[in-house]
């Protein structure tokens, strides 16, 4: 990782999930935090009803950073940051590699510090083990659509409607199997399975 520049610069980041909430508690914290440390708050950067994905101002924040505009990005906790390990993991280190400090005022975080770098690395172990929870929810989802016989080219995590699983439901009964138990093994509301079944022909 670069060497970090000394900091004069401080660009302050808060964000809020709905437009009714404040940011002003967010912002004293690390007003505070940087008056302790004789640092100049130069942007406050805001970020309200943001999507969990899009965070527009934050981009416009790091790209700034990166032009040399600030020293350090200053927030009050990693989940006002970022949405997951990952990405805070991704962003963090994207800072660091064009040397501007990252600070997170409640999570302890400063890499301006060997402890903070130590919490960089801990952040890594956290975002591989996401990556593995990812990898084997992805792994349990062509389990269940093989299992129940969905056909893996459609999205995962679209359920077939009801009329895709008719000539599932058409085998089942032919196979003798209750309506009920159907429903219960294709996890579809009786009702569905009793308007699409049909009893097998009856020989003469």
């Amino acid at each position: 990782m670069n060497e970090k520049r000394e900091i004069h610069r401080v660009a302050a980041y808060v964000r809020v999930s709905t437009g009714g909430q404040d940011t002003a508690m967010q912002l004293a914290d690390i007003r505070r935090l940087a008056e302790l440390r004789g640092w100049e708050i130069v942007a406050t950067v805001e970020e309200k009803a943001s999507g969990a994905k899009h965070r527009p101002a934050r981009q416009k924040l790091i790209a700034e950073a990166k032009g040399g505009a600030y020293d350090t990005v200053c927030v009050w906790k990693l989940d006002r940051w970022g949405r997951s390990t990952l990405d805070v993991l991704n962003t963090v280190t994207e800072l660091d590699a064009a040397g501007i400090a990252f600070v997170s005022v409640q999570d302890n975080v400063d890499l301006t510090t060997a402890q903070g770098r130590l919490m960089v690395q801990l952040l890594a172990a956290f975002a591989e083990f996401e990556r593995a929870q990812i990898r084997e929810r992805v792994t349990a989802g062509l389990r269940h659509a093989k299992r129940h016989g969905t056909r893996t080219g459609k999205a995962i995590g679209r359920p077939a409607t009801a009329v895709e699983r008719q000539p599932r439901i058409e085998a089942l009964v032919a196979q003798g199997v209750s309506l009920p138990e159907i429903a219960k093994r294709l996890e579809m509301p009786y009702s569905s399975v009793h308007r699409l079944a049909r009893p097998p022909a009856r020989h003469k």
